[in-house]
């Protein structure tokens, strides 16, 4: 569902688009707006990189996020807690360092399964809604694993 973004978000925004090169910004999305840190979260149409931008003291970028090959992406969470950025595309999930843009973890889409959305989960960690099955993912697995099951990975 989208969430029409902040007042400030927007005022930003088009402060963006006056003092960051056309290119960067025409045709861009905000995909998250988090007004208590003050960032936003931007991405080019049709692009595969994410953005992660403080507003705090004008228009300073943290971290560029790549998605390349993970297809369409679906959604972005913020897990403040360790300022991690989760980024569903259509082929997994990857969770990213919001500072660097450092890929942490990466896990794939198990056959099958079509992504929807995200959904805050314990502990902040997303879960991935699809349909009426949610998945979720745990620290050494490879894919998406239903939330609703005792999983060992040994």
């Amino acid at each position: 569902m989208f969430r029409c973004p902040s007042p400030f978000a927007w005022s930003c925004l088009l402060t963006l688009a006056i003092i960051v090169p056309a290119r960067a910004v025409m045709a861009g999305e905000v995909l998250l707006d988090v007004p208590d840190l003050k960032w936003v979260i931007v991405t080019q149409a049709g692009g595969s990189a994410v953005q992660v931008l403080d507003l705090s003291r004008g228009v300073t970028p943290l971290a560029t996020l790549r998605t390349a090959g993970r297809g369409r992406r679906l959604a972005v969470h913020l897990q403040r807690e360790g300022r991690r950025v989760w980024v569903l595309g259509e082929r997994g999930l990857d969770v990213h360092d919001a500072y660097s843009g450092r890929l942490l973890e990466h896990w794939a889409t198990p056959e099958g399964l079509r992504p929807e959305r995200l959904e805050a989960g314990p502990g902040g960690r997303p879960q991935v809604v699809s349909g009426m099955q949610r998945h979720e993912a745990l620290l050494g697995a490879a894919f998406l694993v239903p939330a609703d099951r005792r999983v060992s990975l040994r």
